[in-house]
């Protein structure tokens, strides 16, 4: 038996068609790799809690933690894989939150998320370590920009590394309030960042 995908808040297949929807949407991929991106499937949970546990060691998000921020907006958890491998994945909510307001707990996504809200929000963009610099972030960035708009955000909105401020700056966003302590990793920036959909 198969999952309803409106439970899942992923819509029709005709929702997400893949790459030309970005084109015909006037937003182009740009990557070094020929990349797959479309929304993640619980099969591919597994590899993105892989993947995440590679990226960030143990303040990774656990299985359970992924799997039901999958449910919550399966069609904001998008993958980008090249070959078949997973390289890359974003995960997003729709909320009005007023950052830097923001809570640790598990299920803070979970509380916040609502279809209809003004902002996505890019909970975590991640690229394996062997596929950096090839355009993989900046495809993700672009597909999650097209879900924002077929969803009627008005804003993206992204904490990042100081360190990577500059790839969400290329894809548009903008500066908006330093956020010292969003989370708890001695000498590094994070900043609250931010791009209009119009």
């Amino acid at each position: 038996m198969g999952v309803d995908a409106s439970l899942l808040n992923i819509g029709s297949p005709a929702f997400f068609d893949g790459p030309r929807d970005f084109l015909a949407d006037t937003t182009d991929l740009v990557s070094g790799l020929e990349l797959e991106i479309g929304p993640a499937s619980y099969e591919d949970i597994e590899d993105i809690y892989l993947l995440e546990s590679e990226i960030e060691g143990a303040d990774g998000a656990d299985f359970v933690s992924l799997t039901s921020r999958w449910r919550m907006f399966g069609a904001g958890f998008l993958t980008a894989r090249h070959g078949g491998r997973l390289v890359g994945y974003i995960e997003s909510c729709l909320w009005d939150r007023q950052l830097p307001y923001f809570e640790t707990r598990p299920d803070f996504f979970a509380s916040q998320h609502r279809l209809g809200a003004e902002k996505l929000y890019i909970i975590f963009l991640g690229v394996a370590v062997g596929c950096r610099r090839q355009g993989v972030a900046s495809s993700l960035l672009a597909a999650i920009s097209w879900v924002g708009r077929r969803h009627r955000a008005c804003r993206l909105q992204a904490v990042s590394r100081g360190h990577i401020i500059p790839l969400y700056e290329a894809a548009g966003f903008l500066p908006v309030v330093a956020m010292p302590g969003f989370l708890p990793e001695p000498a590094t920036d994070f900043m609250l960042m931010e791009h209009t959909l119009l």
